[in-house]
């Protein structure tokens, strides 16, 4: 059995005054944390909690850690996300997801955008404004879509994003630049329904089922985005149908499209790619989350693998054997998890 090192950032206290409302949505409770624990501890790991601030390099040094199990979202910075395996990479410590160059990339929307144009991954057409004497989408067609350019959870995302003209989108961009201190996206808004894919695995990687996000039970004030609200106040599971009521063409075009989205950027171990389907029904990827949220219960990712019959415990632990396996460490695990070398 290995020493697990757990490395988190936990919610804080409420937002100084002049930080955004929604700061540090992304960060984990300490409820999290300690479920990710736990799981590891049932299938005979010890387990270290190591908290992925500035005195995390120091703490580190000790190396009394086999292997990092990696949530940290990162404290400041556009590419904040990369920073602690960063240093891990620096140190030598294996840890599970994603790698640096993956976790920076992903966190910039615009450069990921970029990077799936090329690679023919349908997205939505797009502009970036990085101050208001920039506004000119005449290339864009309304109704348009904006937000934060690097940031996660929804966050800077509301039913007030999508824009149906000029003076809408006006408001918004100089909201997001006044609270959020860094460039917008903007978009051309996808119409049809909206679905989240759950990857794990690196050769044979798992794609489960399409998860629909339903808003059909939403109040109709607030539309069909999936907002920073609708995730605080919506997430009973009335609100997610999976597997998603789709054909077996649009699944298959689905999965095809998250897999590729996987292996073109360098996710690791586990991903989330969200996609919705624009005006001809066929699916675009709006985000792509290599580091996707694990909340027990509520996060997008645990919630496929429970309705397709995988416990927590079961997750945590086929996503360290993922990483174990890539290190050639699969050795530290128990005869319980070894049926994931398949996917991993």
């Amino acid at each position: 059995m290995a020493v697990i090192g757990v490395m988190y950032n936990l919610k804080g206290e409420s937002p100084e005054e002049g930080e955004p409302p929604d700061s540090g949505a992304e960060l984990d409770s300490e409820s999290t944390v300690l479920a990710i624990a736990n799981s590891l501890t049932a299938y005979g790991h010890s387990v270290e909690l190591i908290e992925g601030n500035e005195t995390a390099y120091l703490r580190l040094l000790k190396r009394d850690v086999d292997v990092v199990f990696n949530i940290c979202e990162g404290l400041r910075g556009e590419s904040r996300e990369s920073h602690i395996p960063a240093i891990l990479e620096m140190l030598g410590i294996p840890y599970t997801g994603s790698g640096v160059l993956t976790l920076a990339i992903t966190l910039d929307k615009p450069l990921t955008k970029k990077i799936l144009s090329f690679h023919n991954i349908p997205n939505a057409k797009f502009q970036v404004i990085s101050s208001e004497d920039e506004i000119d989408v005449n290339s864009l067609e309304f109704p348009l879509f904006v937000k934060p350019a690097h940031e996660g959870s929804s966050i800077g995302i509301s039913s007030d994003s999508l824009c149906n003209d000029n003076v809408e989108l006006l408001s918004q961009v100089r909201r997001l630049l006044n609270t959020y201190k860094q460039p917008v996206l903007v978009e051309e808004f996808l119409p049809g329904r909206e679905f989240t894919v759950a990857i794990i695995g690196n050769e044979r990687p798992y794609i489960f089922p399409p998860m629909e996000i339903n808003y059909s039970n939403v109040p109709e004030h607030h539309g069909n985005i999936y907002s920073r609200q609708f995730k605080e106040q919506w997430f009973e599971d009335k609100y997610y149908t999976c597997p998603a009521p789709v054909s077996l063409e649009i699944e298959k075009q689905i999965k095809d499209t998250a897999l590729k989205t996987f292996r073109v950027l360098g996710c690791r171990d586990l991903a989330r790619i969200d996609m919705r389907l624009d005006r001809n029904g066929i699916p675009n990827v709006i985000e792509v989350n290599p580091l996707p949220g694990l909340a027990p219960d509520y996060s997008d990712y645990p919630r496929i693998a429970q309705k397709m019959g995988w416990s927590y415990e079961e997750l945590i632990n086929a996503i360290l054997a993922c990483a174990l396996k890539r290190y050639g460490l699969l050795h530290l695990i128990s005869a319980d998890v070894l049926r994931y070398r398949q996917i991993a």
